[in-house]
């Protein structure tokens, strides 16, 4: 007959519930830090990435306003010096943030991003070499206007007439040469466009659609946090469904463990002190009862040796 233990059922019980609870929290940590990762490490990186994609929005707006500013103004060089100036200063700002985001110190943009990061760089550089040409060209045509004008408000004195040629007939074939005028708005606009339209189009409109991407994947992190509490909520009943499985086998096997041999020995002795000691004790197959079985065995042995004895006796 197998002989189990009460004891190590009782503790294989046990630490199966304790099992349960420790897999519980075991997985209460794991969903916590699941949704850390999808929800806080995203949130941060998202809001870092986004203020640094608005700072650059606002300063690529800026500098489009000082270029049309500049092109108004062109022929006023006071204004226009001062909108260079702040076209200037603000070219330095939006490569110093496209320099930041390319280093990407704190991880808030993805591989993607910095793709797309890297076109944006190209767009500004592309931009800034074609107005520096502009304000090179405009400059130097102002240069020319003023040369021009200087030497019409100077006195010129008329050359000697040459020898066989008279005064009249001079004059006429010496037609002035024509004066150089300023640029207009129109005309450096014109000078701009490959620039301000890869601008536009590549960091501009890329900014944007990158800002929209970051707040959709914000909005998105509701569904990832609901998803992951769904999951350990899921976790949780499982384990506390099996843990109650394995409490209730507990509580319907281990009382008939103990009482079963109980039972049995009780009656066995009961057999005995009414004289019935030809009944074997049965093995009861529990280690924590097995010893008693045996004594109560030895004991009904020794009583019937002893009837036997006294019976031979008296007969």
């Amino acid at each position: 007959m197998k002989i189990t233990s009460f004891k190590k059922r009782l503790t294989l019980g046990l630490m199966l519930i304790v099992f349960f609870f420790i897999a519980q929290a075991t997985l209460t940590w794991v969903v916590e830090e699941r949704i850390k990762q999808g929800v806080v490490d995203t949130v941060r990186k998202n809001t870092q990435a986004t203020s640094q994609l608005n700072e650059l929005a606002i300063l690529a707006q800026q500098i489009r306003r000082y270029e049309k500013e500049y092109f108004v103004y062109v022929g006023d060089v006071e204004r226009r010096t001062a909108y260079e100036k702040e076209w200037s200063v603000t070219a330095g700002k939006i490569s110093a943030s496209l320099a930041k985001m390319r280093a990407n110190a704190g991880g808030a943009f993805g591989s993607s991003d910095s793709a797309q990061i890297t076109v944006w760089w190209a767009a500004g550089d592309f931009y800034a070499a074609e107005m520096r040409k502009v304000f090179d060209a405009v400059t130097g045509q102002a240069s020319r206007v003023a040369l021009a004008e200087r030497a019409a408000a100077a006195p010129v004195p008329a050359p000697p007439p040459e020898k066989g040629k008279n005064v009249a007939a001079s004059k006429v074939d010496e037609a002035p040469a024509p004066k150089p005028v300023m640029f207009s708005s129109g005309e450096v606009n014109e000078m701009i466009k490959a620039g301000k339209d890869r601008f536009s189009n590549d960091l501009i409109k890329g900014v944007a659609t990158l800002q929209a991407e970051k707040t959709k994947e914000t909005l998105a992190l509701a569904d990832v946090a609901r998803d992951g509490f769904n999951t350990l909520l899921v976790g949780i009943a499982i384990s506390a469904a099996l843990g109650s499985v394995i409490a209730l086998a507990l509580a319907f096997t281990l009382p008939g463990a103990i009482l079963k041999p109980v039972e049995a020995l009780t009656a066995a002795v009961e057999k005995i002190s009414v004289g019935q000691t030809h009944v074997r004790v049965p093995e009861l197959g529990v280690l924590e009862f097995h010893g008693l079985a045996k004594a109560v065995e030895r004991m009904r042995v020794a009583q019937e040796t002893l009837v036997n004895r006294m019976r031979a006796r008296s007969g």
